[in-house]
């Protein structure tokens, strides 16, 4: 069979499954996307703008050098389709360096990872007067628009009110049987993007991620207001279509979908202390009347994406003897894979970012391909780190 007859299933019909779809597209393997909602992009990605930028640290690590490739992948998608005639978007994020400990550990990240002026550099943002990290490329972005746009590249076919109810790898003909609340689909390869909704299947809910609790306020564009979007902590993008977003919390303990006065009011604080300037020339708005969403990110237990085949819990040899033999021989366990089974979570507050990226190295995994990034990156993103730490820690027997 050639890879073109190939049918691959994608879970979760946000920016990380709308990725997937487009990265199985540049490989001619027929794609169906599944979500349980009634379209794409209403959870995390839902929110009305979010942002582009990537994360770095002091030194380069494998998390900060897998966050500037995964940008920068995104500015060749970005251009490569033209979605800046498609997506609404405003260009530029200051990253503001106002405290020490912030200022050593992002302007040394300029010469630690090599960045050229046209990725980033260190400026003076207008506003506020403070020392930041000028990402001229980085984007206020419409995350709803984007995913929806990248789900229009790929031509995939979409089933919407769609539940993956449960899934099997079949061993007499390589397909995967997955049967969904609209009846069978049998695949060659399924890859599972579903988000916080991992816990309903007892084959990755093992994997230690967290539901993660964030709210925003949408805000009017104000006159006058920043033609770029500023992190501070928090953030405030750029505007687009009359509007702008101050954002964002974060809670992993109390989930309630229920706005929370307090946040909103907590948020418009800060905001006038680390921008008086901006605030005090605004018109005076309440807060708790603002437009409020609360939405949910998935994160994992390092805060770094679980992208590559999923491990095979169910033929590990998990006993005792076993365990002991391994240990005497100085040996590693052994982890068997779903080999056409993928897992794309854990994208936290960076999905927008990562996601096309993570879906690249994704695929190019499930289906055996030449890895686009170094054994380092590859390590780190892997799922079986969380069970090698796990058996290390002796949590397996």
């Amino acid at each position: 069979m050639s890879i073109q007859e190939k049918t691959a299933l994608v879970v979760g019909a946000g920016i990380a499954g709308a990725s997937i779809c487009l990265a199985l597209k540049k490989r001619n393997i027929k794609t169906i996307l599944i979500d349980s909602d009634m379209g794409p992009a209403l959870h995390a990605s839902g929110n009305p703008i979010g942002v582009v930028y990537p994360f770095l640290t002091k030194h380069k690590t494998a998390e900060s050098e897998f966050s500037l490739n995964a940008f920068l992948y995104f500015l060749s998608i970005w251009e490569k389709f033209q979605l800046q005639d498609l997506v609404p978007h405003a260009n530029g994020i200051y990253f503001l360096m106002d405290t020490e400990s912030s200022y050593d550990r992002y302007s040394h990240a300029i010469s630690s990872h090599q960045i050229v002026e046209q990725v980033a550099k260190e400026e003076m943002e207008p506003i506020s007067g403070a020392k930041a990290l000028f990402f001229p490329n980085g984007k206020s972005v419409s995350p709803v628009k984007l995913t929806k746009e990248i789900v229009s590249l790929t031509n995939a076919e979409t089933k919407y009110n769609c539940q993956l109810l449960t899934w099997e790898e079949s061993d007499k003909d390589s397909k995967i049987l997955c049967k969904t609340s609209q009846g069978e689909i049998q695949c060659d390869y399924l890859f599972l993007s579903q988000g916080y909704q991992f816990s309903d299947d007892p084959k990755s809910n093992w994997l230690p991620l967290k539901k993660v609790r964030g709210q925003i306020l949408k805000i009017p564009e104000q006159s006058p207001t920043n033609s770029f979007g500023i992190l501070y902590g928090d953030y405030l993008t750029a505007p687009i279509q009359g509007h702008q977003v101050l954002g964002a919390t974060f809670d992993e303990f109390k989930l309630e979908p229920e706005p929370r006065p307090e946040e909103s009011e907590s948020m418009w604080k800060d905001l006038s202390e680390r921008l008086p300037k901006l605030f005090s020339e605004w018109e005076p708005l309440n807060p708790r009347l603002l437009q409020t969403r609360v939405s949910y990110r998935t994160q994992s237990q390092d805060r770094h994406p679980i992208v590559g085949k999923l491990p095979n819990l169910s033929k590990m040899d998990l006993s005792v003897k076993y365990q002991n033999s391994l240990r005497k021989d100085g040996k590693k366990i052994k982890i068997p894979y779903f080999e056409r089974v993928g897992i794309l979570n854990g994208l936290g507050s960076r999905g927008l970012t990562h996601s096309l990226y993570a879906a690249e190295i994704l695929v190019s995994s499930v289906l055996e391909e030449e890895s686009p990034v170094s054994e380092k990156i590859l390590k780190s993103l892997k799922p079986d780190r969380f069970l090698l730490r796990m058996w290390k820690r002796d949590q397996l027997t």
